[in-house]
């Protein structure tokens, strides 16, 4: 297993100039946003992580314009990923989306449009596909090579078998006749 990782960003879904209807805009990184998963570890415990995007201020270096959340060893799925967007001030209401099994080493883009319907959100995950895909899919097709090699050999001898039991039945009617 080898360690994995997710890479949310959260986008302003904000167009720059009035949007057609049917385009769902997209935006730029925003700073603020929380995302926060659970997932089962290894050994069968829940685990938590969070994270905020762009959270530095002043004077401070540029952080990544996504965020790394680091799974450590893994096999499973992010059972929730929430996400949640800084409100207005004087809005009460919190502005927060689940999403359920995102696959580790993904690349996940959230699109909060709009911002105060959060079950409007989109989500897009992106696979970057490794080896080890390609790798799977040579030993599926192997495995399946394999299973039906033994399914056509003990075919032909079932066959064989047939043949040979008729070609029996054939002669003692033969000899049963006279």
């Amino acid at each position: 297993m080898d360690l994995l990782s997710c890479l949310p960003t959260v986008l302003s879904g904000l167009c720059s100039n009035d949007c057609p209807r049917k385009i769902t805009p997209f935006g730029v990184n925003q700073p603020g946003p929380y995302i926060k998963y659970t997932t089962v570890d290894a050994n069968g415990y829940l685990k938590n992580g969070s994270a905020g995007q762009l959270s530095q201020s002043a004077h401070f270096a540029l952080q990544l314009p996504y965020t790394v959340l680091g799974l450590g060893r893994s096999a499973n799925f992010l059972d929730h990923l929430y996400v949640g967007i800084p409100r207005p001030s004087g809005e009460k209401a919190t502005r927060k989306q689940e999403w359920t099994a995102i696959i580790p080493n993904s690349q996940l883009i959230v699109i909060p449009f709009p911002h105060h319907l959060p079950r409007s959100w989109s989500a897009k995950l992106y696979l970057t596909p490794s080896n080890i895909v390609l790798l799977t899919a040579i030993a599926l097709i192997g495995v399946c090579v394999f299973i039906l090699a033994i399914i056509g050999i003990l075919h032909w001898q079932e066959k064989k078998a047939d043949d040979r039991e008729k070609r029996q039945e054939a002669h003692r009617f033969h000899f049963d006749a006279m």
